[in-house]
């Protein structure tokens, strides 16, 4: 009977960490949605924060090879991939995926993450650090322009169809996979407004 018990708390506890994980997985949704949203409606503080942002990376990147004596190689690969990411800043918001900067960056970032991955395979650093380091100067940018990517200042709140009614716009990137999501969402649940108002 114990076995019995330890067994079915072991089966809830598996449960538990599946519901765990989709709330996890919703709030993230979540919240990159209101920031896509953001950046789409203040495209110029973004612009000026993802700057920030890339100047605040280079100079980590100065300050580990300084100080933490990082391999010369990694710190010059992320510099030159943030200065790329710097480069599309001077489109922003209409950032195209394949002009020379983003492919470029694109390619750089993954060689950082070779290196990267390299060195903390051969010098021991806590989780804790390699974490940081991972999110700090090889993902906080990346992650912000791919969020941005959906932001575009030439496209209206409405457009007039044809026939004078109004529609909302096709979104492009990130914020199009959430409309996406949205649409299926409501075929599959029942309408928000009650037939009784």
């Amino acid at each position: 009977f114990r076995t019995l018990a330890i067994m079915f708390l072991w089966l809830i506890s598996w449960v538990a960490l599946a519901g765990q994980f989709a709330f996890a997985v919703f709030s993230l949704a979540a919240g990159l949605y209101c920031l896509a949203e953001l950046i789409e409606e203040y495209t110029v503080l973004a612009r000026r924060i993802i700057f920030y942002l890339v100047v605040l990376v280079v100079l980590l990147y100065v300050g580990l090879l300084v100080i933490d004596g990082f391999p010369l190689l990694l710190v010059v690969v992320g510099i030159l991939v943030h200065l790329l990411y710097g480069s599309l800043l001077t489109t922003f918001p209409l950032i195209s995926p394949c002009s020379p900067g983003f492919l470029g960056g694109s390619a750089l970032l993954l060689v950082a993450h070779y290196l990267a991955f390299q060195h903390f395979s051969i010098e021991y650093h806590p989780f804790q650090e390699v974490l940081a380091f991972f999110f700090l100067c090889l993902w906080l940018v990346p992650f912000s322009i791919f969020i941005s990517l959906s932001a575009n200042d030439s496209v209206l709140p409405t457009i007039a169809d044809d026939d004078g009614t109004k529609r909302r716009p096709r979104r492009s990137g990130f914020l199009a996979i959430f409309d996406f999501l949205a649409r299926k969402i409501d075929r599959v649940t029942p309408s928000r407004s009650s037939k009784y108002l």
